[in-house]
């Protein structure tokens, strides 16, 4: 996940929100104020990554690897393609897997991101480079929800 200049804003707009809300005993209000502009941020995200994905470029790519992550208890497949310009890459997907989907060998249709070519998606699983996103969205309107009964 790429940290973009528009999440430094919403950090220290959301600190502002905290503080004046918490000084004015309206701390609820606050938390939903930064739930509403989360929500707007990460929606924003999610239509710049979809944006990207239809630039993508397709070539076939093998499977070399896998990379394991205790703290996130699953693995990460390492591709390697070429470019259309020739260039050899290898790079390691960005979401995590519970268990792997391909085999060590395997050749799969991805999708490399012209403008940056270690960015890649396996073609049919365009989804996945945004669900966290949707779920931050989904996971926090419960609480958002709350603090409307809280006040």
């Amino acid at each position: 996940m790429k940290v973009e200049k528009i999440d430094f804003i919403w950090a220290a707009v959301s600190m502002i929100i905290v503080g004046v809300s918490f000084r004015r005993r309206h701390l609820p209000n606050g938390i939903i104020m930064i739930y509403v502009l989360m929500a707007a941020v990460f929606a924003y995200h999610i239509w710049k990554k979809k944006k990207s994905l239809g630039n993508g470029i397709p070539v076939f790519g093998k499977i070399v690897e896998y990379r394991t992550s205790q703290k996130l208890r699953g693995c990460f497949p390492v591709v390697r393609y070429t470019t259309e310009g020739g260039r050899e890459y290898t790079s390691t997907y960005s979401v995590a897997e519970r268990k792997p989907k391909y085999e060590v060998g395997e050749e799969k249709m991805i999708c490399y991101d012209p403008e940056d070519p270690m960015s890649f998606y396996f073609v049919g699983r365009e989804d996945e480079m945004t669900n966290d996103y949707f779920r931050f969205i989904i996971y926090g309107a419960p609480v958002a929800l709350l603090m409307l009964f809280i006040r």
